[in-house]
């Protein structure tokens, strides 16, 4: 990987030529002692080239968690130094540096297992590794490499029994993390803003860190860490051609983001068109992201607001029971050529407010189910049903 520098400007920037960029601002946009913590991050693009559209998102080649590179190079007994080969791109690179900006540490592989056991001294420990590769063993071989991590296979022998390069030839490289693009292009052509949740998790009684969310929101020092990056282009999701077309958005939680840049773009051009966010979060007074920048627009007339803060009452209430609760309107909306836009969380919240679309055919279009989903599937045909949701 090429990291590409401001005065590059002519080199195409992609996954594979990553461009440097500094942040220019970072609040939270939560309390600090919320259980969740989300923060608003702003990075300069000034000359860099960086184009993008509303929609898009960016990769960010996050660093790992000094403190867990430091249990690294204690496990394996090295002084940080040492010089080891990366397994792609066959680079001589000082362990640390290896360990902070290549490497995936967290994942264990079947290959990391297998590499390790070639020299592996004998032992229980050995043992117990070598029997998860016997042929009836696949269901626990799968459990096992879910629920270790790389280092806790080294921390079962002493220090110093792995050479440093055959253990970081088996690691698994440190892929970007995407994030949706909370501004638009026209409206703040020398800043990209991102809305970022830090993820925060515990892993056999340890803390962990998600990489990218953790440097993006600790470790990266404002006007002074470079951060890798490119743009990550939409296929779909992006504002209709005819600025006049009628959008509706549902974003729970950190979903929010790229709606921020739709109505950043809407205003731009000035749009005639209907603009409607159905937003979710858990209380309305701690998790309403961007609440000022809606509620203006709200009085403006420009967009209506629905608004479904899950713990504020004693029944949780999410954007899907909002959604039936305007049906009628809805269904309106959808005749008038509203494009529908979904975006957060793919396992629960993608699916429910499908189910709660599908509901609202049936119900205001007296439609049967199957004609319902008839329906979703020709506005999903027609760009007009489109997701990003992960």
């Amino acid at each position: 990987m090429t990291i590409l520098t401001p005065t590059e400007q002519n080199t195409k920037i992609d996954r594979q030529r990553p461009v440097s960029v500094r942040m220019i601002l970072r609040e939270p946009l939560t309390p600090i002692s919320s259980e969740k913590m989300i923060y608003h991050i702003s990075l300069d693009i000034q000359r860099l080239g960086l184009s993008f559209r509303v929609g898009d998102s960016i990769g960010v080649y996050g660093q790992n968690n000094p403190n867990l590179v430091d249990a690294w190079i204690k496990a394996l007994g090295a002084t940080s130094q040492e010089i080891v080969t990366h397994p792609k791109t066959q680079e001589q690179l000082p362990l640390r540096e290896f360990l902070t900006f290549r490497a995936n540490l967290s994942r264990l592989t079947s290959s990391f297992l297998q590499r390790i056991l070639t020299v592996a001294p004998a032992g229980p420990s050995k043992e117990k590794l070598a029997l998860l590769f016997d042929e009836h063993q696949k269901e626990t071989l799968g459990l096992f490499l879910k629920e270790y991590e790389p280092l806790d296979i080294l921390k079962q022998f002493p220090p110093e029994t792995f050479p440093c390069d055959l253990v970081c030839q088996g690691l698994s490289p440190l892929l970007p993390r995407f994030y949706s693009i909370a501004s638009s292009p026209t409206y703040s052509p020398d800043r990209l803003d991102l809305t970022v949740s830090h993820l925060r998790y515990f892993h056999r009684g340890e803390e962990r860190f998600g990489v990218a969310s953790h440097f993006l929101c600790f470790l990266a020092n404002p006007q002074e860490t470079t951060i890798p990056v490119y743009v990550q282009p939409a296929a779909h999701f992006t504002l209709p051609k005819e600025s006049s077309t009628p959008i509706i958005m549902i974003g729970p939680g950190t979903g929010v983001a790229p709606y921020r840049g739709f109505m950043q773009e809407r205003l731009q051009q000035g749009s005639t068109g209907k603009h409607w966010l159905f937003f979710g979060e858990k209380h309305q007074k701690t998790h309403f992201f961007y609440s000022q920048f809606w509620q203006d627009l709200e009085k403006q007339s420009i967009l209506r607001l629905t608004t479904a803060f899950s713990r504020d009452q004693s029944e949780k209430v999410y954007v899907q029971h909002k959604m039936l609760e305007h049906a009628q309107d809805l269904w309106d909306w959808v005749q008038e050529g509203a494009s529908i836009f979904i975006c957060g969380d793919a396992e629960k919240m993608a699916k429910q407010v499908e189910e709660s679309w599908l509901t609202i055919f049936m119900q205001q279009g007296n439609l049967s189910l199957e004609e319902a989903k008839a329906l979703l599937l020709a506005l999903r045909k027609q760009r007009r049903y489109l997701a990003d949701v992960y």
